[in-house]
């Protein structure tokens, strides 16, 4: 007996939305200077960037959301439970890693900045896991 999982393309979509609205309010309201702060820009700077750039940031969370669900289905654990299965995987294997980098290697080694990136990310993949693990089906085939 083998079970199957589905992965719901809205519970993707939703998830996606989900990382682009709570990435905004995290880094455009909640941690706005240590954004601007950390990387040497004004709140102008960012008001005068291209809307088109923000698309990309869409698109992007398109990508994790899609890895999510991959790493839901590999699992193959679905519901709530196996989305933060998944999102712990993920942030331990790809999430965690790849916000040290400008840790690691920024003249800075901003602290601050590492910190409300991880959480971030901590908080958000969770969040997004647990949308589209509680919208995958599980089906058994023989």
């Amino acid at each position: 007996m083998k079970k199957n999982l589905h992965i719901s393309s809205l519970s993707i979509v939703l998830a996606a939305l989900f990382l682009s609205l709570f990435g905004a309010l995290w880094y455009g309201v909640l941690f706005n200077d240590v954004q601007n702060e950390a990387h040497r820009y004004t709140s102008e700077d960012y008001a005068n960037n291209h809307p088109a750039w923000y698309i990309g940031g869409v698109i992007i969370s398109l990508f994790i959301s899609w890895g999510l669900g991959m790493m839901i289905r590999l699992g193959g654990v679905s519901g709530i439970r196996g989305g933060i299965i998944a999102s712990i995987r993920a942030i331990i294997g790809f999430g965690a890693p790849l916000v040290s980098y400008p840790l690691v290697f920024s003249p800075l080694h901003d602290i601050v900045l590492y910190a409300v990136g991880l959480s971030q990310i901590v908080i958000a993949w969770t969040i997004a896991g647990m949308i589209i693990g509680g919208m995958t089906k599980e089906s058994v085939s023989f």
